[in-house]
């Protein structure tokens, strides 16, 4: 079992006036043998910061350790973290079948034959539940399902000490997410696999996860134990994300605020010129534009002494009992 952390790591696109930092300085921990999920809305910087735990993407600034290691130096050796990406469509070579998918992954080592390496794929492919005799068989001729359960088995051929999932049910049918997520769950348990696991989905999170990290903007606004967060969340974007799941409980009875919904209903800043500040300020429903006397999200940065905060939480009002903010418990209602 392997710890994953980032530490202090940005990511920026493009130069001069239209230069994006899709990632800004973020510092998270993916303990070893637990699961982190990683939520926020498009555009966030989730999946760019997975890239860049892979190689995929350029730091500008920081460092991603994997046991105390920069990874970006275990360039050439077997590669201890793997990827899963959202599209089961487009992770595969429609040309090759996926017993040789699989079996590309697998490490090279001395005195191992065809044999033995055809062992490990059934092996795998029995492992993400499809039987061996599908390895003969080409990616089209497989469901979504199963495109990302060989991607999944693909991963695991490398022998990862950390896998990474991008939002891995997103592009399936509502009918198989749950296969995949209990099979993903599995795998890891069996493994004792570190995980970063991304999602927009917190009803997901929530199932899978141990810790969760909330994104916004390109920087973790708040992250703890799972069920620590999502019952007393610290930041008012955590709170917008929870109340913006479906639930049971009539809006009615939720205690709304006016004002505070229609500055919740701002569009978020343009990230190639973030503001100042607290960056999520223009639409906090806690913030300067509903309560007098908050200017300090104007022009202070809350992400600078996030770490004496709640659950790390980059608001300045964290520590605070209330926020302000009407809160809705959590229920997990929906999948």
């Amino acid at each position: 079992m392997s710890e994953l952390v980032f530490d202090g790591v940005s990511v920026r696109y493009g130069s001069r006036r239209r230069a994006l930092t899709a990632v800004d300085g973020a510092h998270l921990t993916v303990p070893a043998g637990e699961v982190v999920g990683l939520v926020g809305e498009s555009g966030s910087g989730k999946s760019t910061l997975a890239r860049a735990a892979v190689g995929l993407a350029p730091l500008a600034s920081g460092r991603i350790l994997l046991d105390g290691t920069d990874v970006h130096r275990l360039r050439g050796r077997r590669r201890p973290l793997q990827m899963v990406f959202q599209d089961p469509y487009s992770s595969l070579d429609p040309r090759m079948s996926i017993g040789d998918s699989i079996a590309e992954a697998l490490p090279r080592e001395r005195g191992r034959g065809r044999a033995a390496r055809r062992t490990e794929v059934a092996q795998l492919l029995e492992q993400v539940e499809l039987g061996p005799d599908r390895a003969p068989l080409l990616p089209g001729q497989l469901s979504g399902g199963q495109r990302q359960r060989v991607a999944l088995a693909r991963a695991l051929a490398g022998r990862p000490q950390v896998v990474i999932a991008d939002e891995i049910t997103s592009a399936l049918d509502v009918s198989v997410q749950g296969t995949v997520l209990n099979l993903v769950r599995d795998v890891q348990r069996q493994r004792k696999l570190t995980m970063l696991f991304i999602s927009h989905n917190l009803a997901v999170v929530r199932y899978l996860s141990d810790h969760v990290a909330v994104m916004y903007l390109g920087r973790i606004v708040e992250a703890g134990p799972t069920e620590e967060v999502l019952a007393d969340p610290r930041h008012p974007y955590t709170r917008a994300l929870l109340a913006a799941v479906p639930s049971r409980v009539p809006a009615a009875e939720t205690g709304t605020d006016p004002v505070a919904d229609a500055v919740a209903a701002v569009e978020p800043a343009d990230p190639h010129h973030p503001p100042p500040g607290c960056r999520y300020h223009p639409r906090c429903p806690a913030g300067p534009r509903v309560h007098a006397g908050r200017e300090v999200c104007r022009t202070r940065d809350p992400a600078e002494d996030a770490a004496a905060r709640p659950h790390r939480a980059a608001c300045h009002f964290a520590a605070t009992v209330d926020l302000g903010l009407p809160q809705r418990p959590y229920r997990g209602d929906a999948l």
